[in-house]
């Protein structure tokens, strides 16, 4: 990760620096994904330490600030922020990940049945076992866009759809 730390109206002692840098650090763990780059501004005024400090994610970026009589206070204040921050976007990553908001990800993880809005889909959906050959037959048989299941022979989800040529297409996810 890049660090760029700034201090304005004061300078950092080395032990105020180590410090600064190891709560920064510290936020590389509580991130969902990889942190690109860290921006901090430590400012002082009237008696008053401000850290604005800036985290840059891949296509993300988190904003917060702290005040205190110390710097370092500041900078824990603002580092608190930015966890809490993390915390809640990483709760988002993974509720999207686990299917929380419905979907196919919702029927792999209850069991295999997905209830959504009774009234759009009163049947439900359900996640069948069969091989490639039986869910081509599927759908070929059913009016559909396409054909989620489970494949037999390899215990991966898979998809059944129909190619821009006419033909059938299948692809399965990678369990890896």
């Amino acid at each position: 990760m890049q660090k760029e730390i700034i201090t304005r109206h004061f300078n950092l002692g080395e032990d105020q620096e180590a410090m600064v840098e190891e709560a920064i650090d510290k936020l590389e763990r509580f991130s969902p994904r990889p942190v690109q780059s860290m921006k901090l501004t430590i400012n002082h005024e009237a008696g008053v330490f401000t850290a604005d400090g800036v985290l840059y994610l891949k296509n993300n970026e988190f904003r917060a600030s702290g005040e205190g009589r110390e710097p370092e206070i500041s900078v824990v204040e603002m580092v608190e922020s930015l966890r809490k921050q993390l915390a809640k976007f990483k709760g988002k990553i993974s509720g999207k990940q686990k299917g929380e908001g419905g979907g196919l990800g919702k029927a792999m993880i209850d069991g295999e049945t997905f209830v959504g809005d009774e009234e759009a889909d009163p049947e439900g959906f359900v996640l069948r076992d069969m091989d490639v050959a039986g869910a081509k037959d599927a759908f070929n048989g059913a009016d559909l866009p396409f054909l989620v299941f489970r494949n037999i022979d390899t215990s991966r989800v898979g998809v059944i759809y129909r190619r821009g040529d006419g033909g059938l297409g299948h692809m399965e996810s990678n369990n890896d």
